[in-house]
Order: C-alpha cells, then structure tokens, then sequence
C-alpha cells in the first residue's frame, strides 16, 4: 500500500477545497492523495451564494449580481442587495482553478478510480479501490451515500431539494444582467414547494431552473415540461434553443450526520451537514468547515471538527423542515412575507447564522405565526 499523509475520498467542492486550503497552509508539503471516480472535466453544476466580503476564489467568479427578483402571488419585488452580492460559479471553472493551483504541488495527486471501502485502522485510515489500496494517516470523505443516509435518519425529517436547470439563448435581448431571479412562485404547487430560480448569463442567455423542496424526485419529462411551461407562458420567450442543463440533488434534513466514519475517517461536505438543513445551501458552509480544518492539521490539532450549527438555529431550521414536509403550501406565503419584511442584510446575516438573537427574532415576528407555531407543536409531540 503506497501511504499518505491525507487522503480526500470524493473531488467535488469539498474534496477540492480541502486539498486548496491545504496547500496554502504549513501542510503544503504533506502527502495527499484526491480520488474520484470522475476526472469533472464537465460543467456538471453550477453554484450560486451571496457574500458581503470578497470570496476565496473571487476570480473565478462567471456572474454576479446586486440585486435579486422575487416573484409569487403575495409579493413581486425587484430587491437590491446593498453590501452584498449574489455570486455565481461554474463547476469546470472551479476544478480547472483548483486543479491548476494543485499542480505546484507535486505532492499533491489525483486518482480517478472507484472507491470500494473505506476503513478504519489503528494508526489511520485505507481507501480500497479499483485501481489499489492506499492508507494515510487521515481519510477525509465526502461521499454521500444517500439510501444509507436515509435509512439511519429514523424518524428525523428528511427532504431532498431537487433541479434541474436548461441553459438557454435567445434571438432577441430578453434577460436583465444587473438581476437573478431567487423565487419565482409562478408555477403550479401541487403539493410541495416549487419554484424557479433564473440566472441571466447575457442579454440573450440564461440558466432556468426548477428546483423543488419534497420527498420525491420526479420523471425527468415532467422537469423538462415545467421548464418549457414557464419560459413559454411566464417569461414568454417564443424562440430559444438549450445550449446545455444540469440536475441535481442536495439533502435537506435535521438528521445529525456524524463527524467521523471511525477515528480516522473524518466526513466533509453533504456527508458531513454542510448543507443547511432548511435550504440546502452548501457551498459557503462547505468553505468555512473545510478552512477550519486544514487549519487545524497546519496547527497540529485534531481534524475532526463537526458542521453542527448552534442549537437555536437547528430547532428552526426543524422548524421550517416541518412545514416544508407536510404544509408545503405555506411556503410560497412564508418566503414572500420573509423577504417582503425584511432586509436582505438581517436576511441573509438569520440564513448564515450569524445575526445574533435579536436579528434572529425581528426575522422570526415579521412571518406568520400559525404556522410555525402548529409546526412546533408537531415536533414536540414526535
């Protein structure tokens, strides 16, 4: 078995930015293997996130935006931003920068191969694949293995946030390049929050996509009909072509994803509840769990450093799970009163977590209390 001083199980956004934060750190000697399965030489995904402070990889940035659209039946606002902006990045321009930065580091090495097991010792960690076993001091796994996910989450509440999007040009200049679209609610409900996001490219192209918050994916024709719906009778776009699409899937649930898979296999990423419960947002949290980390191999402490988010905001992120599981058709009014009441500063400060509980609390009374109130009460009684 060739030994490493780390290995990264899974070269997606965290396995990526954990090997990144690593070589900029005192570890940027140390011996770390990345296996995927997939060489992500495709623009397989594309992620969106707003920010107030310049962002790690700033110059990677394909568009940003200061002000957000938000349409549905109770509110229709064009909302700016103030301080902060909603950036977006492509997946192929993230691993090309993360695989061009890597290559100064000789000591740092990709393996394509499929992982078959990864296990525990005494003093480390193995990965067998099919390609070999390789042992290291520290595993750091990402990989999401959702039925068995699913089947230790019991009785917690467990959603999946499911898209896809078409990537679409135009013969005439229809999009607005200084706003994206966060909701847009003008789409039949049927029995769990659905959504469009849109996210302008040009004047002429633009990513569309359906994104829904349930239990169930649907057949890949009905997210193509929804699509092709809403660009022909809401956006009213009669001539277009699809240059490109993308699907996916991110967890939403309360379930308490463990830190560890033993006392060398540390988890990263959805694997490890970098997804927020209530919304699926990844991408920043992953940043922050993955810098921290690194840090701490670099300052010689333990790696293992869970993604659990303060006590408060689990019970409301439950809170709000509950009524997207079984009052989804609340969901269009709570999201219309929460952005139409509130500043996208206290905003996004409650949704990062970071406002402090009075902040927490002039978001929490500017929304309808029924629901949440009837929502508290059925996890009381679980």
């Amino acid at each position: 078995m060739k030994p490493y001083d780390y290995i990264i199980a899974g070269g997606g956004a965290a396995g990526l930015s954990l090997a990144w934060y690593l070589s900029q750190t005192a570890k940027s000697n140390a011996r770390v293997l990345i296996i995927d399965k997939d060489k992500k030489q495709n623009n397989d995904r594309t992620w969106g996130f707003w920010h107030s402070d310049a962002t790690t990889f700033e110059q990677i940035v394909s568009y940003q935006f200061k002000n957000l659209n938000f349409f549905s039946r109770y509110y229709n606002q064009k909302i700016p931003m103030g301080s902060h902006r909603y950036s977006v990045i492509r997946g192929i321009d993230f691993y090309n920068f993360i695989r061009s930065s890597l290559a100064a580091f000789p000591n740092f090495e990709f393996l394509t191969a499929n992982i078959e097991k990864l296990d525990d010792q005494q003093d480390g960690a193995i990965a067998v694949t099919d390609q070999g076993t390789f042992s290291a001091s520290w595993i750091f796994t990402s990989i999401f293995k959702e039925n068995e996910i699913v089947a230790a989450a019991g009785s917690a509440l467990y959603l999946r946030q499911h898209f896809k999007g078409w990537i679409i040009q135009t013969d005439e200049e229809v999009f607005n390049t200084d706003s994206f679209t966060m909701f847009d609610f003008r789409t039949p409900q049927q029995g769990a929050m659905r959504f469009f996001y849109v996210i302008p490219h040009s004047a002429k192209e633009a990513l569309v996509e359906y994104t829904l918050f349930s239990e169930h994916l649907l057949p890949m024709a009905d997210y193509d009909s929804a699509i092709k719906i809403y660009i022909d009778e809401v956006l009213k776009i009669k001539s277009y072509r699809i240059i490109d699409d993308e699907f996916g899937v991110i967890p939403m649930t309360n379930y308490h994803f463990p830190a560890t898979q033993g006392r060398h296999i540390v988890q990263t990423g959805s694997a490890g509840g970098s997804s927020k419960p209530s919304s699926g947002y990844t991408f920043m949290r992953i940043q922050a769990h993955t810098r921290k980390v690194a840090e701490a191999l670099a300052a010689g402490k333990s790696p293992v450093i869970p993604a659990v988010s303060p006590l408060r905001y689990r019970f409301y992120d439950a809170v709000l799970l509950n009524i997207l599981k079984n009052d989804p058709e609340k969901a269009e009014l709570l999201f219309s009163r929460m952005y139409q009441n509130n500043s996208v500063g206290r905003l996004f400060d409650f949704l990062d977590e970071k406002g402090g509980l009075t902040n927490d609390l002039s978001v929490i009374t500017s929304l309808p209390p029924w629901p949440f109130l009837k929502s508290t009460g059925q996890l009381l009684v679980r």
